[in-house]
């Protein structure tokens, strides 16, 4: 004998069950907004090694990266072919985690052209 609704009703509870672990998990991130990390110093660096490093420094701080060619408007696709020559926040400054991702910004130029 089928049971009418009782699937609804296991699948609404083990949605409300993962509902609240993610909410459990989630909490003690909430914690780490206040610390920090430090920018490292990236101009004359290749775009991939500066990337690596910046996701280094800020560990599992949320980031999010704005790279673009600050001479000819070009789309970079490879990583290895771009020379930062410009980088936002400065080199050293100190960068507080918050729940948003913090922009890093990368002005680059082709390797050939060097900054």
């Amino acid at each position: 004998m089928e049971r009418k609704g009782f699937k609804k009703i296991a699948a609404g509870t083990a949605s409300f069950g993962m509902l609240l672990t993610g909410v459990l998990v989630a909490a003690p991130t909430a914690g780490a907004q206040t610390s920090t990390w430090t920018m490292p110093a990236l101009r004359g660096e290749v775009l991939e090694r500066a990337v690596n490093s910046v996701e280094g420094a800020a560990g599992s701080a949320p980031i999010r990266f704005n790279i673009y060619d600050s001479v000819n408007n070009q789309v970079v696709y490879n990583y290895t072919n771009w020379v930062v020559c410009g980088q936002s926040p400065r080199a050293e400054a100190t960068v507080k985690v918050g729940a948003k991702p913090q922009t890093v910004t990368f002005a680059l130029k082709r390797r050939q052209s060097g900054c």
